[in-house]
């Protein structure tokens, strides 16, 4: 058979039942395995023989060993597509997945899809975005629609001076998005009459201001934690800023330096870390807690489902209490299925973000029944009025009437918990400050919570590490969940709460 030479694609290959195998439970998989691993190094090309009617040496497959987890567990190799039944017969006993990439749960700028045309252009606007001092921010990004259903309009950067200068078809831009990447809030307005001109004043980040996590979680006065709790964050990497002290981790992104566990540039990490554990000028849900960095994302790239699954088994192997991700993507994954599952038997639980598909079902590894789903709600007055967060707010409302779902949160039967997730002020790369909305920040507030009800109960955290444990740990989450009254698919069970406000 002629073989496609640009076929070639990315696979990872899993043992039938486990993450791993012994020799006991199939010599020939094991053996095949370690050979694997022994190729890794040099990312060299193995030539396989193949089981074939006639058997001569040019039917041979070449597998090129990618990255391996242990020596006899995953492997991450590249194939022809077109040797994938070849391989099957030839080698069975391994489950073979497809390498995908997931994306941060965080809500992301909007975007034009549809850029107006030179020819088109009716108005031509110079926006000019400042701090109350009259500074103009650079590097703000500034998005104004004149179709918002077709997203159609005009976007870019402000330059050093906070400027910018586009062209649109219509004078009136229906929608007006502008984001600072940090020490701002963003702006979001509707039906704007535009001049030539357009001014915007940005709201400065003030830490002693009231946003939804600190509405229900009064964090300044939470007790540090003394008992030892070890949360994994998987994730763009954590740190560096004063407020974090991150105890120790590993950067799982292939070719990238292992010690290198720092946020990769982008801050999502470092936003989230901060809501676990921030202990400084801000505190996080469960200051003195200790955090362990797996950096799993490429700069400006998804996050590799086999890194993710080297991410949780290096969280096993450092013996973590609870793992967060923050990351999604619409269909299941077997091989991070099997990795949760083997975290959970080695008494881990895993929470995971719902996602930001607007409503949408929830996203995996959230679905995942063995992990803890968390979707985004938020409370007016959390916010400024004028905020891109003001555009988040949609029915369904709470008990509290105050309270809603964030129009962005995936929803579903899946859903376990709910946290706050819109407008929520947190640390960023370099001593910087971000407010930043997503379930990507509901599910630290979850995990974090979590970590701080668990230090209350050394009994069960001492508890051998099995699935007992893990089991354990989620009953006793259980008796200090509040329900807000949105319903189950919405909140699950509700949202957790500090240890004395259940008593």
């Amino acid at each position: 058979m002629k073989k496609n030479n640009f076929a070639s694609k990315n696979y990872i290959l899993l043992p039938v039942f486990r993450t791993n195998i012994t020799e006991q439970d199939s010599p020939n998989v094991a053996r095949f395995l370690t050979m694997l691993s022994n190729s890794v190094e040099h990312s060299s090309t193995v030539s396989l023989a193949s089981r074939n009617m006639h058997q001569k040496s040019s039917d041979d497959i070449p597998v090129v060993v990618l990255d391996s987890i242990e020596k006899q567990g995953a492997k991450l190799i590249r194939i022809n597509a077109d040797e994938l039944a070849n391989f099957r017969f030839s080698y069975p006993g391994l489950r073979i997945i497809e390498e995908k990439f997931y994306e941060p749960a965080v809500c992301s700028p909007k975007k034009i899809l549809i850029q107006v045309e030179q020819a088109e252009t009716k108005t031509a606007v110079t926006v000019t975005i400042k701090d109350p001092e009259g500074k103009g921010i650079s590097n703000a990004t500034v998005v104004l629609f004149t179709d918002f259903t077709a997203s159609k309009g005009a976007s870019g950067i402000t330059n050093a001076q906070g400027t910018i200068s586009l062209n649109l078809d219509k004078s009136i831009a229906e929608r007006i998005y502008i984001y600072a990447d940090h020490s701002y809030w963003g702006y979001f307005k509707k039906d704007v009459q535009l001049d030539a001109t357009l001014d915007i004043q940005l709201v400065p980040i003030k830490l002693d201001f009231k946003d939804s996590l600190r509405y229900f979680y009064d964090t300044a006065n939470l007790p540090k934690l003394t008992q030892k709790v070890r949360v994994g964050i998987i994730d763009t990497g954590v740190g560096p800023h004063r407020d974090l002290k991150v105890t120790d981790g590993k950067n799982l992104v292939r070719g990238e330096k292992e010690t290198d566990y720092q946020d990769n540039g982008e801050g999502h990490g470092t936003h989230v870390g901060g809501i676990i554990g921030a202990y400084g000028a801000l505190n996080g849900v469960a200051a003195g807690v200790e955090i362990m960095s797996y950096r799993v994302f490429p700069k400006g790239s998804g996050a590799s489902n086999f890194d993710i699954m080297k991410a949780i088994n290096q969280a096993i192997t450092d013996q973590c209490d609870l793992i967060n991700m923050s990351l999604g993507e619409s269909q299941a994954d077997e091989g991070i299925t099997s990795y949760i599952k083997e975290a959970y038997n080695a008494g881990i639980v895993c929470f995971a973000a719902n996602g930001n598909d607007n409503r949408s079902p929830v996203s995996f590894p959230a679905n995942d029944s063995l992990s803890i789903a968390v979707s985004a709600m938020g409370r007016l007055n959390t916010f400024p009025p004028d905020s891109v967060e003001s555009g988040s707010v949609q029915e369904p409302y709470g008990t509290d009437k105050a309270n809603f779902i964030a129009d962005f949160s995936n929803i579903g039967p899946e859903t376990d918990l709910t946290a706050p997730g819109v407008g929520i002020i947190s640390t960023y790369p370099n001593n910087l400050y971000a407010v930043m909305d997503g379930t990507s920040m509901a599910c630290p507030a979850a995990t974090g919570m979590a970590a701080r009800i668990l230090a209350g109960n050394p009994d069960l955290l001492n508890l051998p590490r099995n699935q007992t444990r893990a089991d354990e740990m989620v009953k006793y989450l259980s008796i200090n969940i509040k329900a807000l009254g949105f319903g189950n698919l919405y909140e699950g069970k509700g949202m957790l709460q500090p240890p004395a406000a259940t008593k």
